[in-house]
């Protein structure tokens, strides 16, 4: 009898788990909507305009992106309206760039929707993040005839290059630490239209969740040297060392930086020791038939110190006026502090740093010189 009852409680078990388990649904590729680049425009404080563009791999189609735009309070409300519009399920593994202007940086809230993409298991950590100016909705419907297509174009663009070091090439995964971090501030490139260009006009500072100012390319190369880069973008500098007007380009630049604090929360000072080598790649000035010799190299490798030290603690003393900290320069500090570290410990310490900064300049070799 109890085998009976044994034998049907068994099949009936089995009935409910047959009953329970669902069949993978497979989507055909030619179904799919892979989705390379996202941007977002701000509205106002509850609504953005999300923009997706998305690769057409057929040769039946007239054009090789296909953007769809939505305005919505939410990216996963947006996405479902969008998949209503098309006629393909979206997805995230092919996410390349995250694009967003620069109202939705300075207003919006860039944190959440970076967030919801983070805990996307669809989409991986090297997606690239970008600041624009005006409207990002329009670079991705922009026409650009010399270039395959927007995807190719702006992950190239925004892709580590020599000639744009300055760019600190911050993907989800670096802006979430840096967000998350209360020793750093977050940096993000700043891309401008112009024409039927896009080109990276420097650097959006954030403070806390939102973008606080823009700085020029050479004051964004400071940060990377300061945070430890150690190939350089070249540096062009306009000397006042007494011999009129010059201009000097440095190029193919290796750094180094080391920095030495006096561990005091209350009168903080920072001395950072900076070593730069390079070529002498293009040289214009009073000087120009006169740096052949070593003696004379020596001396404008002194000149370039002075004003790159000079150049260096004057946008410094202006970061820590507004108590911005991108180069993470409170680390030297939190390290010997005993307790918990908060942004607004950085915010005080940065405001009252005294920083002093030592340059020591190798010129290893002369391009053209002119």
């Amino acid at each position: 009898m109890k085998h009976k009852q044994l034998c049907i409680i068994s099949f009936l078990i089995l009935v409910l788990l047959a009953g329970c388990s669902k069949k993978e649904i497979k989507v055909p590729l030619e179904d799919v909507g892979m989705v390379d680049s996202m941007a977002f425009d701000y509205i106002d404080e509850n609504q953005m305009r999300l923009t997706v563009a998305i690769p057409q791999y057929s040769p039946d189609a007239e054009k090789d992106t296909q953007t769809f735009s939505i305005t919505t309070d939410l990216v996963s409300s947006g996405i479902v309206e969008i998949e209503k519009q098309s006629d393909k399920k979206i997805v995230f593994n092919q996410l390349r760039v995250v694009l967003v202007n620069e109202d939705f940086a300075r207003k919006g809230n860039v944190r959440k929707i970076i967030q919801h993409l983070y805990r996307n298991a669809e989409v991986g950590n090297k997606v690239l993040i970008a600041v624009v100016k005006d409207n990002a909705e329009a670079i991705l419907k922009g026409d650009y005839p010399d270039k395959p297509s927007i995807n190719f174009y702006l992950n190239n663009l925004l892709e580590p290059s020599i000639n744009t070091a300055f760019n600190p090439n911050t993907n989800i995964h670096d802006f979430m630490y840096s967000i998350t971090n209360p020793v750093i501030d977050t940096v993000l490139p700043y891309v401008e239209k112009r024409g039927e260009k896009l080109e990276i006009k420097g650097v959006a500072i954030f403070k806390g969740n939102h973008m606080h100012e823009l700085i020029k390319p050479e004051e964004a190369l400071v940060i990377q040297a300061l945070s430890g880069r150690k190939n350089l973008a070249p540096l062009h500098l306009d000397l006042n060392a007494g011999h009129g007007e010059e201009k000097v380009m440095i190029d193919l630049i290796e750094s180094s930086v080391k920095k030495e604090s006096n561990k005091n929360m209350e009168s903080p000072k920072l001395t950072i020791f900076l070593k730069i080598k390079g070529t002498l790649s293009e040289y214009k000035g009073e000087r120009e038939y006169q740096l052949f010799t070593v003696e004379s190299i020596s001396d404008l490798e002194k000149d370039v110190n002075k004003q790159l030290e000079q150049d260096i603690g004057g946008f410094l003393e202006r970061l820590n006026k507004t108590e911005v900290d991108p180069a993470g320069l409170s680390e030297e500090f939190r390290m010997y502090h005993h307790g918990k570290w908060t942004t607004k410990k950085t915010r005080e310490l940065i405001g009252k740093l005294d920083v002093n900064v030592r340059v020591e300049t190798s010129i290893i070799s002369t391009g053209t010189l002119k």
